[in-house]
């Protein structure tokens, strides 16, 4: 676009407004950027500033506000602007959620570069990416809207599936949410980069996610509905989450009773993942998805494997995962069981009570250090009656923790009479 865009920030972080305005400015140097403080200013007399503003960037988390809520309300507004929604950790329950209300496009703050916002308000502004989401779509193909950096659509055919809108974005593949032709069931379709799918290992690795995921049955785990190659692409059709990620229930806040339900729904699904033969070796917060009825779902086997298998898919000794989750037994290469997954679940444990992780460090072989040596820190003095608890999770000996997901299971049971 070539007119300076008038662009409103609704973030309750004063540094995230002024790193977007220079982003911004630098563009565009005649560009109105305002920031609207959510804590201090509320939504009153919003609605009649918007008609002032091209664009608007919506921030999820807004002090102890929603921004989802914000969005709905701001929607009810026909002539509202285009509105760009941020997410602090990139859900794509959340992003999903947004498109849904109403959102013209969604960045995550945490990879923010200034071309991707200002590509998504170039966008916005020329209403290339306008998406009526409650119009059924008329094609029988996936078509990817987001145009390409070089200013081409990408268009990607899945017969028997329509897009609603992608949602993600990684080095490897894109996820978009779409509906089933037939029965307009809303699921997420995984599609592997085109060059990607040509590569034999990663598609090995690709069918093997597909493949480990069908044969575990357990209300706890994400369900697989098809998957399959059409032209030059594989694809993954799995559930949809509505209620976004465990993350984000984080960063409200998790009390000590749901802590532990989360922790025993996600040990009811390890206990299936581990009989299949399985080691996820990538639990964290954000592959850990809610339904709308509150029950969560284990997502992303991209990296898990058959504690069996003896096919080479790996280089011997090289580490998977992310590191503020991961166990010292991984973090030495080592060969893992069912025991790395629970030590991970701790880790998850303890941020859901303490609001911060584990270890933290600024860089990965740190934090690998600080997973293997260091001391395992208290917990916050309100539940100290969990300290026993997380310990033997998040033991450095194997040997030291539970021998199992049943036995976690149990002790939860029998210690802190939670069953469901």
């Amino acid at each position: 676009m070539n007119k300076a865009p008038a662009v409103l920030i609704i973030d309750d972080s004063s540094d995230f407004c002024q790193l977007a305005k220079r982003f911004i400015q630098v563009e565009w140097a005649q560009a109105k950027v305002d920031s609207w403080d959510p804590p201090t200013r509320g939504r009153d007399g919003l609605a009649a500033a918007l008609s002032n503003y091209d664009v608007v960037l919506l921030d999820y988390m807004l002090g102890t506000d929603d921004g989802l809520t914000w969005l709905r309300q701001l929607k009810i507004d026909q002539t509202c602007p285009p509105i760009i929604f941020l997410t602090g950790h990139g859900s794509e329950a959340v992003a999903v959620e947004a498109m849904k209300l109403g959102a013209s496009d969604y960045l995550r703050k945490h990879d923010l570069s200034k071309q991707r916002l200002i590509n998504a308000i170039s966008d916005c502004t020329a209403g290339a990416q306008a998406v009526a989401i409650s119009r059924p779509a008329t094609s029988v193909h996936l078509v990817a809207k987001r145009q390409e950096r070089s200013g081409a659509v990408n268009r990607i055919e899945i017969s028997g599936y329509t897009v609603v809108r992608k949602i993600g974005e990684g080095g490897m593949s894109s996820v978009y949410l779409a509906r089933r032709t037939g029965d307009e069931l809303q699921l997420v379709l995984k599609i592997v980069d085109a060059e990607l799918s040509k590569n034999d290992e990663f598609l090995r690795r690709f069918i093997r996610e597909c493949g480990i995921i069908s044969k575990i049955d357990s209300p706890y785990v994400a369900r697989i509905f098809d998957q399959g190659f059409s032209q030059e692409h594989a694809y993954l059709a799995m559930e949809y989450f509505v209620g976004g990620d465990l993350k984000a229930r984080i960063d409200r806040g998790v009390a000590g009773p749901e802590a532990l339900r989360v922790v025993r729904q996600i040990a009811i699904g390890l206990e299936a993942v581990h009989a299949s033969g399985v080691v996820h070796r990538d639990l964290k917060p954000q592959n850990i998805l809610f339904r709308a009825d509150d029950t969560l779902g284990i997502v992303d086997f991209g990296i898990a494997k058959h504690v069996e298998d003896t096919a080479q898919l790996t280089v011997h000794g090289q580490v998977f995962g992310t590191p503020y989750y991961m166990s010292p037994e991984q973090g030495l290469g080592k060969v893992l069981d069912a025991r790395s997954d629970l030590y991970s679940v701790g880790v998850i444990l303890y941020e859901m009570l303490a609001g911060r992780r584990l270890y933290t460090a600024d860089n990965a072989v740190s934090l690998v250090y600080k997973h293997i040596h260091d001391d395992i820190p208290k917990l916050p003095a309100k539940f100290t009656q969990y300290q026993v608890l997380l310990e033997r999770l998040v033991a450095k000996r194997p040997a030291d923790r539970f021998e199992n997901a049943s036995g976690l299971i149990t002790h939860l049971s029998e210690q802190f009479g939670i069953i469901q």
